[in-house]
């Protein structure tokens, strides 16, 4: 492989898993339910995730050698259903979001979903930890990227901001430590035991954390799809997927620099095939957990040659005690350098 082709395919640190949307229509005979694929074909011999009602939430049904939906029985798998054939936990229906395209979203869970943001945008303080698996393939090979990181913040309110963000990236099956801290206009890197610091706005510094960790979910609504609303144990679910052709441009000045492809003379493009997601509202109010699934191909030439990369990434981000007072004490700035950048 070119070097430019393992230089570029680790640039974007982007991408996905979506859930499939069955399409096709319930059967009821003498001997019982089962379901006709939209190919015509059936299901038998296991389980499967099924949005009869076309709703965005799908039930799980086991359908038996011949074709029909087990019911009323412990015996499936050592699992229960009930009497419609779903797949229950202690009496409860298991679901799943499954995007279905071109639904509406739920004006309830679009409320929900505004009123937990605002509700933790007035938080002066916050704890998130943050952790993903990127799996990246080229050219038949594929590679696991891994990021496991804790972000505490306090003056966020504007007053005396200070932040620490600690954890490791894991890549060729090496752990790289790594820690960053903001504090009096400064941002502190250490990586790998190289220590730097730079100037840097408070606002600046925070959009470059959150970017490191991913712990915001201001997402935009416009780019939001088929958002749906449930209730589990005390909490609410907010479901949701995103529109691909709007992600693209929402992308494009969030997160991928194409600027770094330019300077090395690559053509470079890209399509974000899908996103869907869920987050958790506790009982108090406070968004507190979230998933985010993507899915993206990126395309780069260059000397004549053209790579195609995909990636899939799966994020997973917990605030812990939203709402509760955050402390922590900042490293020793000790031993930093200045670090200079040229434009």
């Amino acid at each position: 492989m070119k070097k430019w082709k393992a230089a570029l395919a680790v640039i974007p640190m982007t991408a996905a898993l979506s859930f499939p949307a069955f399409a096709g229509e319930w059967h009821l005979d003498m001997n019982g339910w089962w379901y006709e694929t939209d190919d015509g074909a059936y299901y038998r011999n296991g389980w499967q995730w099924i949005d009869g009602n076309q709703d965005g939430w799908a039930e799980c049904y086991y359908f038996n050698n011949q074709g029909y939906v087990s019911v009323r029985t412990r015996q499936v798998d050592g699992w229960e259903v009930n009497e419609d054939g779903a797949w229950t936990v202690d009496g409860e229906i298991q679901r799943k979001y499954v995007p279905v395209p071109g639904m509406e979203n739920d004006p309830a869970a679009v409320e929900a979903y505004r009123t937990a943001y605002e509700k933790n945008e007035n938080l002066t303080t916050a704890d998130v930890d943050a952790n993903y698996v990127m799996t990246m393939e080229m050219e038949g090979v594929s590679l696991d990227i891994g990021m496991n990181m804790n972000m505490k913040m306090r003056g966020l309110d504007g007053n005396n901001l200070e932040f620490l963000a600690e954890g490791t990236m894991t890549m060729l099956g090496a752990e790289i430590p790594m820690t960053m801290f903001y504090t009096d206009g400064y941002m502190y890197t250490d990586a790998m035991g190289e220590k730097s610091r730079q100037p840097m706005e408070a606002m600046e510094a925070v959009a470059q954390a959150n970017s490191t960790v991913s712990s915001g979910v201001d997402m935009d609504l416009s780019v939001m799809r088929g958002m749906r609303m449930r209730e589990e144990n005390g909490k609410t679910i907010i479901s949701f997927s995103m529109d691909p052709v709007m992600m693209n441009s929402v992308m494009n000045s969030m997160m991928l620099d194409m600027s770094a492809y330019e300077e090395l003379g690559v053509d470079a493009s890209y399509q974000l095939n899908s996103c869907s997601g869920e987050m958790v509202i506790n009982s108090e109010g406070y968004y507190e957990s979230m998933v985010l699934n993507m899915d993206m191909g990126m395309d780069m030439s260059a000397e004549g040659e053209t790579l195609h990369v995909v990636y899939k990434l799966n994020m997973d981000m917990t605030y812990n005690n939203p709402g509760q007072e955050v402390s922590f004490t900042l490293p020793s700035t000790e031993g930093y350098q200045d670090a200079y950048y040229t434009v």
